[in-house]
C-alpha cells in the first residue's frame, strides 16, 4: 500500500467542503545519511518553495542519477503543475521505489494531466496568481477570479502578516470527477459532503460554478482556499484541521470587507440545535478531514463551530493574537496550547468559555432554516424549475409548486404565478423557496414592484440561492434604480457568474454608475451570449 497519503486534510464553507492538505513527501523516503535530501524534503513539506527549489537543484546537480534526487525533482515539478515532466522524470523508476511513492506520484500526475489537458492560462492583474482553465465558458470568470484573489492577497497579507513571494497556481476544474482526479478524494466523498475546492500540493483547485445547478459562493471559496495556502506556509504545515478550517472559514470574506463572524440562518440553525441536543462535533472528530464526515449537514456544523471559535478568539486578541498562535505552532508548540496561550488561559477553560459564549448568543432556529443549503452538482439537463421542491412540507403546496414549475417551463408565466400564489398561501408568506420562484415569475410578467417586495427579504436567508438577488437586480434595473441593481447583481455574481442576466445587468448598472469594472462585465456579457 502506498504511503503517499496526505498528512492533513482540512475543509471549509458551510455546506461546501473546501480542503487544504499538507504534502506528498513520504515520512521515511528520505531518511538516512543524505542530509541534503532530508533538508530538501522538509522544505518541500513545509511549503517553503523557494528554499526547496534551491536545495533540490543542488541535490540533482550533485547526484542526478539518485532515485531520491529524481523523486524530489519530480515532486517539485508536480507542485509546479509540470505534470508531463513528473511522468518523464520518473521514467525507469519502479512504482514501489521510495517506499511505493513513485507509483502514487506517477498515477496522480497522469490523472492531473488528464483533468487539465488543453487548459489555457492567464495571470491575475497583480501577477500573484496564474489561473488555468478549460477554454469555453470558464473564460468568463478568469479575470474575476484574479481580482478576488488579488484582493484577498492584500487583505490577508495585512491580517496575517504574510504574503507568498512566488506566483500561485490556480486550477478551475469542470466537474467533481476532475477534482477527484487531481486529489486523493473519491468522487463519492466529494458529492456526499459537497466538496467544492482544495488547497493542496501548493496550488488552489476549485470546481467551476458551471458544474453546479445554481452555483455556489465561489468567490468566498477562492479566498477560503487562499487562507489555507497562507496558513500552511506560515505554520510550515503544522496547523491542525480544526484551526485551519476555522481560520479559513472566518477569513474567507476578507476579499470583500471586514471579517465580522456573522452567521447565516443555516449556521445558526445547526448550532442552536447542536447546543440544545448536545451534539456538537468534537474537534478531534474533524481529523483527518471534514470530507470524511457523513453528510453536508455534518460538515456544515463543523464549519460553523470552528468559525465561531476563531471569531471568539479574534474578538479577544485580534490579528496579532492569531499571528502569534500560528508562529508558535510553527516553532513546535501544540496547537491547543498555542491558542490557549494567546488567550491567557487553559484549553479546557477556553473550550468551555467558547461554548458558554455560543449559548449566550441566543442562537435561533428560524423557520425554513433547516432546509439548509447544499451544493447541487449538475447531472444532465434536469428540471431546474422544480429543483428543491421536495423540501416543501405541505403536500398540497408542493403539488402547486410543481405544477407552477411545469407551467413556467412551458412558457406560461401568468398561469405559473397563480399556482405559486396558491402554494405560498399554504406554506406561509415567508417560505423562501416558493417566494423566490414567485418573485421571478412576477419579474417575467413585468410586475416589478411585487417582485422586489418578495425578493428583497430573501437575500440573507440562503447564500446558495442566486434567484432572489438576480430577480431583485433585474427588477431594480427595470425601475431605474441602478445603485440598487448593482448591489443585488453583485450578490448574484458571487453565486452564479455564468447567468447572462447577471453579467449583462451588472454591466448596464456599472455603465450607468461609471464603475471601473463596467468594461469587464460588458465583455463577459457579450462573451456568454456567444458561448451559451
Amino acid at each position: 500500500m502506498s504511503t503517499m497519503t496526505p498528512r492533513r486534510v482540512t475543509v471549509a464553507l458551510t455546506g461546501l467542503v473546501v480542503i487544504a492538505v499538507g504534502l506528498l513527501v513520504p515520512s521515511r523516503a528520505h531518511a538516512g545519511p543524505n542530509e541534503d535530501a532530508v533538508t530538501a524534503a522538509r522544505a518541500l513539506r513545509a511549503w517553503q518553495f523557494d528554499k526547496a527549489r534551491t536545495l533540490i537543484s543542488e541535490l540533482v546537480a550533485k547526484r542526478p542519477a539518485s532515485q531520491t534526487s529524481r523523486y524530489l525533482k519530480a515532486e517539485l515539478n508536480f507542485f509546479d503543475g509540470k505534470y508531463e515532466q513528473v511522468i518523464s522524470g520518473l521514467d525507469g523508476l519502479t512504482d514501489d521505489s521510495i517506499d511505493g511513492n513513485v507509483g502514487s506520484l506517477r498515477s496522480l500526475a497522469a490523472s492531473s494531466l488528464q483533468a487539465t489537458n488543453g487548459f489555457a492560462s492567464e495571470v491575475s492583474s497583480g501577477g500573484h496568481f496564474k489561473i488555468f482553465y478549460a477554454p469555453g465558458k470558464d473564460k468568463a470568470i478568469v479575470e474575476l477570479t484574479g481580482d478576488v484573489l488579488e484582493a484577498a492577497y492584500e487583505a490577508l497579507g495585512a491580517d496575517l502578516g504574510h504574503k507568498p513571494t512566488h506566483q500561485i497556481r490556480v486550477e478551475l476544474l469542470g466537474r467533481p470527477a476532475d477534482l477527484a482526479m487531481v486529489s486523493t478524494l473519491t468522487e463519492a466523498e466529494i458529492e456526499t459532503t459537497g466538496t467544492i475546492a482544495l488547497c493542496k500540493y501548493g496550488k488552489l483547485m476549485v470546481v467551476s460554478p458551471r458544474a453546479t445547478v445554481f452555483g455556489y459562493p465561489w468567490m468566498d471559496t477562492l479566498t477560503h482556499e487562499y487562507v489555507h495556502y497562507v496558513v500552511t506556509q506560515m505554520s510550515h504545515d503544522n496547523v491542525p484541521v480544526w484551526l485551519h478550517e476555522g481560520l479559513a472559514r472566518y477569513l474567507q470574506v476578507r476579499w470583500r470587507g471586514k471579517a465580522d463572524g456573522k452567521l447565516t440562518s443555516f449556521d445558526e440553525h445547526l448550532l442552536s440545535q447542536a447546543l440544545k441536543k448536545d451534539t456538537l462535533i468534537s474537534f478531534d472528530k474533524m481529523h483527518p478531514s471534514m470530507a470524511k464526515l457523513p453528510s453536508q449537514e455534518a460538515a456544515a456544523l463543523a464549519f460553523a463551530e470552528v468559525s465561531t471559535m476563531i471569531g471568539y478568539i479574534h474578538k479577544t486578541v485580534g490579528d496579532g493574537g492569531l499571528q502569534s498562535a500560528i508562529k508558535n505552532i510553527r516553532d513546535g508548540m501544540g496547537a491547543r496550547k498555542a491558542v490557549a496561550q494567546v488567550m491567557d488561559t487553559r484549553w479546557s477553560d477556553l473550550e468551555r468559555d467558547w461554548i458558554r459564549h455560543l449559548r449566550s448568543a441566543k442562537l435561533q432556529s428560524k423557520r425554513f432554516a433547516e432546509r439548509g443549503r447544499k451544493v447541487r452538482f449538475r447531472k444532465g439537463k434536469g428540471d431546474a424549475d422544480n429543483v428543491g421542491v421536495e423540501a416543501i412540507a405541505n403536500e398540497q403546496a408542493k403539488k402547486f409548486t410543481r405544477l407552477a414549475g411545469m407551467l413556467r417551463a412551458g412558457g406560461r408565466p401568468a398561469a405559473a404565478a397563480v399556482e405559486y400564489e396558491k402554494a405560498l398561501a399554504l406554506s406561509g408568506p415567508d417560505d423562501p423557496l416558493i417566494g423566490a420562484k414567485l418573485s421571478r415569475v412576477y419579474l417575467e410578467l413585468g410586475r416589478n414592484q411585487e417582485a422586489i417586495a418578495l425578493a428583497e427579504p430573501l437575500l440573507t436567508l440562503d447564500e446558495m440561492d442566486p434567484v432572489p438577488p438576480t430577480t431583485l437586480g433585474a427588477a431594480k434595473l427595470a425601475s431605474g434604480d441602478h445603485s440598487g441593481a448593482r448591489t443585488a447583481f453583485e450578490l448574484a455574481l458571487r453565486i452564479s457568474p455564468f447567468d447572462v442576466r447577471v453579467r449583462c445587468g451588472l454591466a448596464e448598472s456599472y455603465e450607468q454608475l461609471n464603475h471601473k469594472a463596467a468594461s469587464r462585465e460588458r465583455q463577459a456579457c457579450e462573451y456568454l451570449q456567444q458561448v451559451r
